[in-house]
């Protein structure tokens, strides 16, 4: 290190003290929960912990809660940092403007996503050793609390952390592959259309950034562009009847949904499932040979409408 840089550093370690001692004039020391501070708070933290501190709080119950939300989000940081280079290996640096801000922006939602996993639920302050400092304010006489804990966190629990969160992230990948996957195979179009909720509510509940949510919206296109080209197959028409079904790439397409039926002359409609047919009867009293006698035909399937009109016969 140079030495301006050195005169620098001197200077702001003096200035930091010099605040802090300054603050520390304004109040009291009334009492402490051992007599002595503790070697981790005078010497520094030992490998394998975490230390977190609250300072000047009002209640010792406000310190605790306070330490407790450092100490996740510390530990969630932890892994954070870790993980964030897989996950941005595979982001199109052209989209996303500023690499470091962009890169800062994961690291923050990954924290946030980690610090929500099961495994850190059983993260309390009962395993963590505990000194707190009661101070009265001399001006106000009020009285407040500075709070340091020393977490046990090892390496290895660092690692078995981030092997359940990439598990966690591999899971919804491969449910993610899966509805891509299982499209081919789907013969029921109201599977088709759960599985676009069920994908547009993942896409909800990822970080902004999550490179998921470009797969899931691919995904939902291939399923909106496959409901798209879903048409109606006339297998029967007869005086007073037809039998259709659904059809998509040559493969027999289920509903349980019924189609809405129009037309200008057959009336008394009655409709019906028979398998993966559609049995449509109605009668054609008022029907004329030199009329446009027709039956449309429309099924509503979220915001697709399958529509075929049908020339009927009398």
């Amino acid at each position: 290190m140079n030495k301006p840089m050195k005169k620098n550093l001197l200077l702001i370690m003096m200035l930091c003290s010099y605040v802090f001692g300054f603050a520390q004039k304004d109040y009291k020391l009334v009492e402490q929960s051992p007599k002595d501070k503790p070697s981790w708070l005078v010497k520094g933290k030992p490998a394998g912990t975490l230390m977190v501190q609250a300072n000047k709080v009002s209640t010792l119950e406000e310190a605790q809660d306070m330490v407790l939300t450092s100490l996740l989000n510390d530990i969630a940081s932890s892994v954070a940092v870790q993980v964030t280079g897989e996950i941005v290996n595979d982001v199109d640096w052209t989209t996303v403007g500023d690499k470091e801000v962009y890169i800062q922006k994961v690291k923050n939602n990954t924290t946030t996503k980690i610090a929500k996993m099961p495994a850190l639920q059983g993260v309390s302050l009962s395993k963590a050793e505990v000194y707190w400092e009661r101070y009265t304010n001399k001006k106000t006489k009020e009285t407040c609390y500075d709070y340091y804990i020393l977490y046990p966190f090892s390496d290895f629990e660092l690692q078995e952390l981030i092997d359940q969160y990439n598990a966690q992230e591999k899971a919804l990948n491969d449910k993610i592959d899966k509805f891509r996957d299982d499209l081919a195979n789907i013969s029921d179009i109201g599977i088709m259309l759960q599985n676009i909720t069920d994908m547009k509510a993942m896409i909800k509940e990822l970080a902004d950034d999550d490179v998921k949510i470009n797969k899931l919206k691919n995904n939902v296109s291939i399923y909106e562009k496959a409901i798209d080209e879903i048409y109606i197959d006339v297998l029967d028409n007869t005086s007073g009847k037809l039998v259709i079904r659904l059809m998509y790439d040559e493969k027999v397409m289920k509903t349980k949904t019924l189609p809405q039926l129009k037309s200008g002359c057959a009336r008394d409609f009655t409709k019906k499932h028979d398998g993966d047919e559609i049995i449509l009867t109605f009668n054609t009293f008022d029907c004329y040979e030199q009329d446009d006698n027709y039956v449309e035909v429309r099924f509503t399937f979220g915001k697709k409408k399958i529509v075929k009109k049908i020339n009927i016969k009398l």
